[in-house]
C-alpha cells in the first residue's frame, strides 16, 4: 500500500521545487515591470469589449424605425406637403399630420424639445414644425433636400 505520508511530502517536494520558483520568477517580472505593456493592452482590450457589449446591448434595445428611415421620410413627407397644393382639405391634413407624426418620433429619438403634441394650430404650428425641423438639421439630420448653389 501507498504510504500517504510519503505521498504528502511528495506533493510538497513538487511544490517547493517546481512551482515556488516559477512563482518567484513570475513576480520578479511583474514587479520589475515586464508585463506593464501587456498589462494595459489586456486592460484596454477588456475595456473596449465591455463598450462593444453596452453598444450591442443599447442597439437591441432600441425600438422604433432606424434614424435614417426617419430622416427619408421627412423628406419624402415634406415633399409631398409641398405639392399637395391641388388636393383636397383632408389630404392636406393628413399629410401634414403624418408629417408631424415623424418629426414628433424623431425629436424623441435625439431628445430634442418640441410642442407639436400640443393643441396648437395654425400659424403657431407651422413655427413650431420650422423651429424642430432647425433643431433636427442641428443634430445632423438633413430634412430638406439642397441642391448646390440653393439656398437653406
Amino acid at each position: 500500500m501507498v504510504d500517504t505520508y510519503q505521498m504528502v511530502l511528495g506533493a510538497l517536494a513538487v511544490v517547493i521545487m517546481v512551482l515556488v520558483p516559477i512563482g518567484c520568477v513570475l513576480l520578479w517580472d511583474l514587479l520589475a515591470g515586464r508585463w506593464d505593456e501587456s498589462i494595459s493592452r489586456f486592460r484596454q482590450r477588456q475595456i473596449m469589449a465591455a463598450e462593444h457589449r453596452r453598444t450591442v446591448r443599447a442597439l437591441r434595445s432600441i425600438q422604433g424605425a432606424p434614424l435614417e428611415r426617419l430622416a427619408a421620410d421627412l423628406r419624402r413627407l415634406r415633399e409631398v406637403i409641398r405639392a399637395d397644393a391641388h388636393r383636397s382639405a383632408a389630404q392636406q391634413l393628413g399629410n401634414r399630420m403624418a408629417y408631424d407624426q415623424v418629426l414628433i418620433q424623431a425629436c424623441s429619438m435625439l431628445e430634442i424639445e418640441h410642442d407639436l403634441r400640443d393643441t396648437t394650430s395654425g400659424m403657431e404650428r407651422d413655427i413650431e414644425r420650422f423651429r424642430v425641423e432647425a433643431e433636427l438639421e442641428r443634430a445632423g439630420v438633413t430634412v430638406t433636400e439642397r441642391d448646390f448653389g440653393q439656398a437653406a
